[in-house]
């Protein structure tokens, strides 16, 4: 198992040495060169990600604030139109007086308020008076485009002041398209009939204002702005693509499209949130470009390895080459070729074992050539043994015609059933029989113990006709059924049964069972160790042991005899064999 896993893992690396050489060089580059670019990558993915991400949030907060100011502004100046001073009481002066010279010095001096507020906040853009009943501009500083209806414009603030904030949203003013925040602060003045007239004061934002906050510039990269609504609608592009249209919900655009683009967002006082877009190629550029530069250099050091494994291996080809020729005039019973130097310790060293070891393959093959002749005599000697068996052979055909010529036909039988038996176990047919030649066996050496013993037994063999021609190892069945005789009944009668059977398409089933005594456990253990010297001696003295271990040694360690036993009850031995013999084992 571990020579086939470790042929396994070899079979994974290159065969020639130039190419392992080459490929072991590649690793000792690549794998330093990735543990190295993993950890650099690691630690400057952290340092660019905390630049970039910490950049565009303190752009972002930045922008936040100059909102908030904008807006702060707004509230600001719209509370100082709306205050109940002078230019209050010039306002409802104005709108109660009939005489033209007071209206034009009152509308002077409210104009000129209105310029130093403007003058004095260059963030502020058109300021006017709003009157919603009759939809009138008073004191504008600049041209109203007519076209535009400020009641169309979107609410940012949501509560119940007396002012609203609107935006971003398209300038009143005609001369630009630009977008502005812009405040209505409501202040009521009264008539000349005592009556209420509502009146709004308007301002904007200066129409470059928004356009100015969002700038690309700290950034670094393009990025898109936007402003959304406490519900998370956009109001503001500074793009006006169609990816992130007016009015879309920012939830869903992120389910969308958050694997193209990295969003960050801020909320303000004022219920507005902002928003930084940015490509994620833009955002991770310097991670890219890092990249690139890591690749770049990691291959100019992978083609520098393979040089140098390449000069190595010719360093060393040479040497291999005349080492080669040696093994191959070894090859040829070449033993007497002059040694050679290669001028190089570490292969100097090799040859030299190879000497030793040409020189010691020579002694070995004399010592060869004289144990063959030794065992030449040796197979005669062991012909003349095998002799024996036949000198029994013929000593009982002898006895057996001795008994037959005196009428002994008791005697004639028992050598007859005899002489098959031991012409079965010792004879010469080979190791492998079938089922039916080991079945017509035992019921021999069953015959014999009847006619040996006083006591009876039966035998009852149950075979299935279609595993008779099935081949199995010789010798199997006579010691299950001797043990069981000998260790189940001794001086009691009692039945043994034999069954044959198929277990599967694949497999054969034996079952050798007697209704003797019984075995303990330790009895059980002791028959399968051979050695025991204490083990009874019977029959022909083959223990459990001898079966297991034939089993194994033809079909594997998967296969063995089991056996259960019952005090007073009985023994059960089982095999199960595979049909086909996996193993010939030459005597």
């Amino acid at each position: 198992m571990t020579f086939r896993s470790s042929k396994r893992k070899l079979d994974l690396l290159p065969y020639t040495l130039k190419h392992r050489l080459l490929a072991m060089l590649a690793l000792s580059v690549i794998i330093p060169l990735t543990l190295i670019g993993l950890i650099s990558f690691y630690g400057i993915y952290n340092v660019l990600q905390n630049k970039v991400e910490k950049g565009v949030e303190k752009s972002l907060e930045q922008e936040r604030k100059g909102i908030e100011s904008i807006l702060s502004n707004l509230d600001y100046s719209s509370r100082q139109l709306a205050f109940e001073g002078k230019v209050g009481k010039d306002l409802k002066s104005y709108l109660t007086t009939a005489d033209p010279l007071d209206r034009k010095e009152l509308a002077d001096e409210i104009e000129d308020y209105i310029s130093l507020i403007n003058y004095t906040n260059p963030l502020l853009g058109l300021t006017t008076y709003y009157l919603p009943d009759t939809k009138q501009f008073l004191f504008e500083n600049l041209y109203i485009n007519p076209k535009l209806d400020i009641n169309d414009f979107v609410k940012i603030n949501q509560n119940t002041s007396n002012y609203t904030i609107h935006g971003p949203h398209r300038t009143l003013y005609t001369n630009s398209r630009n977008s502005v925040f812009s405040i209505m602060r409501q202040t009521e003045t009264s008539s000349g009939d005592k009556s209420t007239v509502p009146i709004y004061v308007y301002i904007e934002t200066n129409v470059s204002a928004i356009t100015s906050l969002f700038n690309n510039d700290p950034y670094g990269m393009p990025v898109r702005h936007l402003m959304l609504d406490a519900k998370g609608h956009i109001i503001y592009n500074s793009q006006e693509d169609t990816e992130f249209p007016i009015g879309a919900d920012i939830t869903s655009i992120k389910d969308r499209l958050g694997d193209k683009f990295v969003f960050f967002e801020t909320s303000s006082n004022f219920g507005i949130k902002v928003a930084v877009v940015i490509d994620r190629n833009d955002y991770h550029k310097e991670m890219n470009a890092w990249l690139k530069r890591f690749a770049a250099v990691g291959i100019l050091s992978l083609i520098i390895g393979l040089v140098i494994g390449w000069i190595i291996w010719s360093m060393i080809y040479g040497p291999l080459q005349r080492i080669r020729k040696q093994f191959k005039l070894l090859g040829e019973n070449r033993f007497n070729e002059p040694p050679v130097s290669l001028r190089m310790k570490e292969f100097d060293e090799l040859l030299y074992h190879f000497y030793e070891m040409r020189q010691r393959i020579r002694e070995l093959m004399s010592e060869i050539e004289q144990k063959e002749s030794r065992k030449r005599h040796l197979e005669v000697e062991k012909l003349m043994y095998q002799m024996n068996p036949h000198f029994i052979h013929n000593t009982l055909n002898t006895a057996q015609w001795l008994a037959r010529i005196n009428g002994q036909d008791e005697i004639v039988r028992l050598l007859m059933i005899f002489t098959r038996v031991l012409n079965y176990n010792l004879g010469k047919e080979g190791k492998i029989v079938t089922v039916g030649d080991e079945i017509q066996t035992v019921k021999d050496y069953m015959e014999l113990q009847q006619i040996r013993y006083n006591h009876k037994f039966n035998v009852e063999i149950e075979v299935d006709e279609a595993t008779s021609a099935i081949e199995m190892p010789r010798f199997i069945l006579q010691p299950l059924v001797e043990n069981a005789l000998y260790h189940g009944f001794k001086q009691k009668d009692g039945t043994i049964t034999v069954r044959v059977s198929r277990a599967d398409e694949e497999h054969l089933f034996i079952c050798v069972k007697d209704n003797g005594e019984g075995m303990s456990q330790e009895v059980i253990e002791k028959l399968f160790h051979s050695n025991d010297p204490n083990r009874r001696k019977v029959g022909l003295g083959i223990g459990l042991n001898f079966v297991n271990n034939i089993v194994k040694m033809y079909y594997g360690d998967p296969y063995g005899l089991e056996v259960t036993s019952t005090l007073g009850v009985g023994t059960e031995m089982r095999l199960l064999l595979p049909i086909t013999v996996k193993e010939v084992w030459d005597d």
